[in-house]
């Protein structure tokens, strides 16, 4: 903030604050090169009122100004930079796009590993059923295969082999993968995590409930794996409350202390999952979304048990479900 002086046509005095601000326009300033340095205060001064006056000010709308009536001659100008909200607007969606982008690393690497242990079991099946029918022929009557039939059969089981050792290498590339073992707080991890589904939220009307304990919550683990998976669950959630939507859409985030470990609930008032849906919840590549691919929650099982935790889901007494998350914790 600044005083301005009416009578002496300069800048009365400056907070430290403002000197950080524009270091040009410290005590002493004449009020016309000011106001070529902030656009529209010009304007703003030659009205004459009783109660302050709320700006923006700059060529670009940089700054937020509050300009108050004049006391004996004088004005105090407070100035907000309007700047460092769009830095702070920038930092978030730059964090939220480095985070979509390792979750999908992440995520394309565990469903390599996936596809290869489901693909890897029929390839074995038909090199061996290759090997065996290739056996049978070569012992039925004349003891000899014809040369297209071996030729045929030899080609087949080369390229079977050759399939099997293209999921080995994709095997030994995702099999090495573990989380960066780091201390991580998550409390703050679900206060983080939240803002990044917020338009998710606003476009669906549902409200958000954070209930977290007091103090931290300390786990030792790999944070980007442990995002991903809450915003995987609070993504199914919201899936599920557009799916059957109730008058009033919720999805909390509960985290609860246990001896030894902390349990997180993602729970909402959606459709909820029948039976059958249950049954196949964890199986990869059984999806009860149209266009879902079944294994958000395989890798999401997957990324808990690499922290020696466990996933589940329960249904709600009401309606909806609820995941739970279980962590051993670390000791302060």
């Amino acid at each position: 903030m600044a005083v301005l002086d009416d009578f002496t046509r300069r800048i009365a005095w400056a907070s430290p604050a403002w000197l950080r601000l524009l270091p040009a326009q410290g005590a002493g300033t004449p009020l016309p090169q000011l106001e070529q340095a902030l656009p529209g205060l010009a304007a703003a001064r030659a009205v004459e009122t009783e109660t302050p006056q709320c700006l923006v000010l700059g060529d670009a709308h940089e700054w937020r100004a509050e300009l108050t009536a004049a006391v004996n001659g004088q004005r105090l100008l407070r100035l907000a930079d309007r700047r460092e909200q769009g830095r702070a607007l920038q930092r978030q969606l730059d964090a939220r796009e480095q985070l979509l982008f390792t979750s999908r690393v992440l995520s394309v690497g565990e469903m390599a590993a996936t596809l290869a242990h489901e693909i890897n079991q029929p390839i074995g099946a038909c090199a061996n059923l290759l090997r065996g029918l290739r056996s049978r022929l070569s012992r039925r009557g004349s003891g000899r295969l014809q040369e297209a039939e071996a030729q045929a059969l030899d080609r087949a089981i080369d390229q079977v082999m050759f399939a099997a050792r293209v999921v080995a290498r994709i095997r030994e590339f995702t099999h090495s993968h573990q989380p960066r073992r780091a201390r991580v707080d998550v409390s703050a991890l679900l206060r983080a995590t939240a803002p990044l589904l917020d338009w998710d939220l606003q476009r669906s009307g549902t409200r958000l409930a954070l209930e977290l304990p007091e103090g931290e919550a300390a786990v030792c683990g790999d944070e980007v794996m442990l995002q991903q998976v809450v915003m995987n669950l609070m993504r199914n959630a919201l899936d599920a409350l557009r799916t059957d939507p109730p008058p009033e859409p919720r999805l909390a985030l509960r985290l609860l202390r246990r001896a030894g470990e902390i349990e997180l609930q993602v729970s909402d008032n959606g459709c909820g999952l029948d039976d059958e849906a249950q049954a196949r919840l964890f199986v990869p590549f059984a999806s009860t979304k149209p266009s879902g691919m079944g294994i958000g929650l395989s890798i999401c099982r997957s990324f808990i048990e690499l922290h020696q935790g466990r996933l589940w889901f329960s249904r709600n007494g009401d309606r909806g479900a609820t995941f739970h998350v279980s962590l051993p914790t670390i000791t302060p």
